[in-house]
């Protein structure tokens, strides 16, 4: 009896340290009921997290259904306002690609979040943060379910900049920044010891008399009013 007992303590023992090792190695991440920020963004108390792999609408973008145009910035806040509709969620960190907002994939029960919204077409695939990423390909096709349903944005032409923002660099805009940040560290190594190249002398007494002038601007608007 009294093995089993030292048996019992000694796996007891294990389970918690197990436990406390998956802790502290989580992912970090949010849960609770959220405030919606924008299409793809949530608030839990101070923290907002970032949907990963997918891109909304900001608030402004219009996007256009025939002749018809609509702020769809807005219509995708409240399509995740209604999708998540008080229901608890629970992000988890995927990414460090960037730190704040924290990119992250959430749950609503069972559900995949930021799947729901590209399957409503609320939002396009971010290929800048997704592409290496295993969801990738599912987030592919659950954009295109939503193109062939014509479903959010997919009603008819979304707007050019959420297209731009989704969209993987190109080699040559890559090599276009390679070459303007090496042309930068180029000019920082040439530039002159001193920041503007040559000491300069400040007249104080120029610059009081200045700042305490009259405004002509201010004074020839009194004179024509009255």
């Amino acid at each position: 009896m009294k093995k089993l007992l030292i048996l019992l303590s000694l796996a007891l023992g294990l389970n918690a340290i197990e436990s406390q090792m998956n802790h502290a190695n989580a992912a970090p991440g949010a849960a609770g009921f959220p405030d919606v920020v924008e299409g793809d963004k949530l608030r839990f108390g101070n923290m907002i997290v970032e949907l990963f792999g997918i891109r909304a609408p900001k608030p402004g973008m219009i996007c256009r259904a025939g002749n018809v145009e609509f702020k769809c910035g807005a219509a995708a806040t409240q399509a995740l306002d209604r999708i998540i509709d008080n229901y608890a969620i629970k992000c988890q960190q995927v990414s460090d690609v960037q730190l704040f907002p924290m990119l992250t994939e959430c749950t609503i029960g069972r559900n995949d979040l930021n799947r729901l919204i590209l399957r409503a077409g609320w939002a396009m695939v971010d290929m800048v943060s997704c592409d290496s990423h295993p969801s990738c390909e599912t987030y592919l096709r659950d954009q295109d379910f939503a193109k062939e349903n014509r479903k959010g944005i997919w009603m008819g032409t979304p707007p050019s900049e959420l297209v731009a923002l989704a969209a993987k660099p190109t080699r040559q805009e890559i090599q276009s920044d390679d070459d303007a940040l090496n042309r930068e560290e180029k000019a920082l190594e040439k530039a002159p010891s001193h920041l503007f190249g040559k000491a300069f002398n400040i007249d104080l007494a120029e610059e009081t008399k200045r700042a305490n002038a009259p405004d002509r601007t201010l004074l020839s608007f009194l004179e024509n009013t009255f």
